[in-house]
Order: structure tokens, then sequence, then C-alpha cells
């Protein structure tokens, strides 16, 4: 018998014992460990068991059951989910998360020059991720995404190539710089988990997110380019001592309708080697379609 009839049933029978009893005295009953209520042959018929004894009550009342019910109740808790509750955890696939930000190089040498307001990262958060919510709107997700990170330069000097590593170099004589930066390109996998809180700023109720992202670093790259002499040069090298695999500590703050605040750190370095030009990574921006 589902809950509904429990509950018709129980108010049935309370309903008519009340009735019987009105000229009674009342029963009270303590301690009971086990309630069965059984509907047999159109009588309501309650079986109480306490410590020393079993108590039964029957009471003749009209019924409408396809078949006879039992319903027992053992030891309830408000703590404790019925056995026969649907799971509170729905699953699903989640996409989204486009990012634009600015990324600063932490610890790096000043004549490296690295400004955060012309260093750039573009990302994709989740191209697809699986996602579990409970019954709180409260989220845990896996996903993979792309991430691109572009640090430049702006004190006249430029990033030059040393055996794979990365060193800090003044343009060639008589050049005239335009630009030069280091980019390192991520495959990342966010797994993420995601707070709501019961207010907002807007229509939507404000949320937190937070969780570490692993980081393959598949490519990094540097690129100087200037002119000289009424021309334009370029030199780029590919084989950069990125470090493989790196780990962002992630937050965001969904306060509005349309996007994200959210900034990224990882303690890892970006470079591998013993070079004086290593830093930390991070950045700052907005999320869209989170």
């Amino acid at each position: 018998m589902n809950c509904k009839t429990f509950i018709i049933a129980l108010l049935a029978f309370v309903t008519g014992t009340a009735a019987a009893l009105a000229d009674e005295s009342v029963t009270n009953i303590t301690g009971a460990k086990k309630v069965t209520i059984t509907e047999i042959n159109h009588k309501l018929v309650a079986s109480v068991e306490t410590e020393n004894e079993t108590m039964v009550f029957v009471q003749p009342i009209h019924l409408y059951f396809s078949t006879s019910s039992i319903i027992t109740g053992e030891g309830l808790s408000l703590f404790r989910s019925p056995k026969n509750r649907k799971s509170s955890t729905s699953w699903g696939l989640t996409s989204g998360g486009l990012g634009f930000g600015f990324c600063n190089a932490l610890n790096s040498p000043g004549n490296a020059g690295i400004e955060m307001g012309k260093s750039f990262e573009l990302s994709w958060l989740n191209i697809m991720g699986i996602e579990a919510t409970n019954v709180y709107g409260n989220k845990f997700s896996l996903g993979i995404g792309i991430n691109w990170r572009n640090y430049r330069t702006t004190l006249g000097n430029c990033f030059s190539i040393d055996h794979g590593h990365v060193t800090v170099a003044p343009y060639p004589d008589g050049a005239e710089p335009r630009l030069s930066r280091i980019k390192i390109f991520s495959l990342q996998f966010p797994l993420l988990y995601r707070q709501q809180f019961p207010f907002g700023l807007s229509k939507n109720k404000m949320s937190l997110t937070f969780g570490p992202i692993f980081n393959f670093n598949t490519h990094a790259s540097v690129l100087t380019a200037w002119r000289e002499n009424g021309k334009k040069y370029e030199r780029k090298a590919n084989d950069v001592n990125a470090r493989p695999f790196t780990i962002d500590l992630f937050a965001s703050l969904h306060a509005l309708d349309f996007c994200s605040f959210y900034v990224r750190y990882s303690p890892y370095r970006a470079l591998t080697g013993r070079y004086p030009l290593n830093f930390n990574q991070l950045s700052a921006g907005l999320l869209f379609l989170m």
C-alpha cells in the first residue's frame, strides 16, 4: 500500500475507533515497537507490539481496496530513506562555460615584463561532461574542455628558446619590437562541485562552483615578431619546455543570469627546468552559458 492509501486507512481506523470508544476510556500505549494495520473482509485490524505484550484492535469499516493490504512501521526516522523511495540524485549531460579572462605569470622575473592586462585566456570549460544533481539543486560534474593561455611581454625584451627552455633576451639590433608571447594550450578535465544559495541578485539563484581542473598541456610555443628596415620578421618555436601535467584550483560565482565570475590558480610552475623564466599561472574573467 502506498503512502496515500496508508493515510486514508489510518484516518478511517482512527475515526471509526473514536466513534466506537466515545463512551469508553482511552487506552494510552507507550513504547510501541511495531504497529501493523491490516484490512481483511472490510475490517481494519491494528496490532501494536510492545516489550511485554501484543494488543489487537478490530474495527469494522467500509473500505474499497481491491486486495487486502498490510502496512508495517518499524523504527521510523526522519534521517532514514524509505526502502522504496526513488533515488534523490539525477544524472545528465552538460556543456558550457565559454570563458574569456586575463592571465598573469606569478613569480616570473621582472625582466620578463608579462602584464596581466595584455595577456589573455580563452577557454571552454565543459565541451561535454556528466553531472549529478541532488534534490537541493547542488551538482557534481566531470567534463572535458580546452584552455588557451597567451602570455605577452611589453618591456621591450622578447622571449627566446635555448635548447627548449624559454629565456628573456633583447630584440636584434636595429629591430622595432612588435610582440613576443608564450602560448600554452591545454586539454582540461574539470571536477567541480556547485553549491546553490537560497537567494540571488536576479531571477536565478546565486551559486558557487569550485574544484580542481586537471590539465594536459598538449602544446606550447613562443612567437616573436619585429620590424627591421621596413620589413616584418617573425620567429616561432614549438619545442617549449612546458610542464605536461598541471592542476588548477578553480572557483566561480554565478551572480548574474548571463555570466559567472571565475578565478583559477595553479600551484604548479608552467615550465620545466631551472632557467630563470618560470611562473605560476593565475587567471580571472567571465564565463558564459554556465
